[in-house]
């Protein structure tokens, strides 16, 4: 065969493969380190590439008494079009959400594959009153 054959198979082996792999799911905000107060309104923000007709879950997660990582429940959805979510912070349908350090996990489902992004290091939600010194 000619190596303009074989470029062609490799291409076509390679498009195919590409096709299959699951988007980037990718959350721009919050940042790490954030502080936010309860009962303010953030904006929790994401990418997904390559576009496609999706849902976007978007969950809070948090320690509980045992300081262990648990997840609060989801606090939203979105189309992925819409690229952000606007959380009135402290609202959780299924827990309590106290003052403390959280983290804010995103998720899709792409061909039965749940693809996960999230913070790294927690955010810190603050009562609405601050101490005086």
């Amino acid at each position: 065969m000619k190596k303009t054959a074989w470029l062609g198979i490799l291409c076509c082996t390679l498009a195919v493969a590409l096709a299959g792999a699951p988007p980037k799911l990718t959350l721009l905000s919050p940042q790490d380190g954030a502080f936010w107060k309860i009962g303010s309104r953030q904006s929790i923000s994401w990418n997904v590439v390559p576009n496609f007709e999706t849902t976007v879950y978007i969950t809070l997660w948090g320690y509980n008494k045992a300081n262990q990582l648990i997840p609060f429940g989801v606090i939203g959805e979105k189309s992925y079009k819409t690229g952000y979510f606007l959380w009135q912070v402290g609202d959780c349908p299924s827990r309590h959400v106290n003052p403390g350090n959280y983290f804010i996990r995103i998720w899709i489902w792409h061909s039965g594959v749940k693809v996960i992004a999230g913070n790294t290091n927690p955010i810190h939600i603050t009562s609405n009153w601050l101490p005086r010194y």
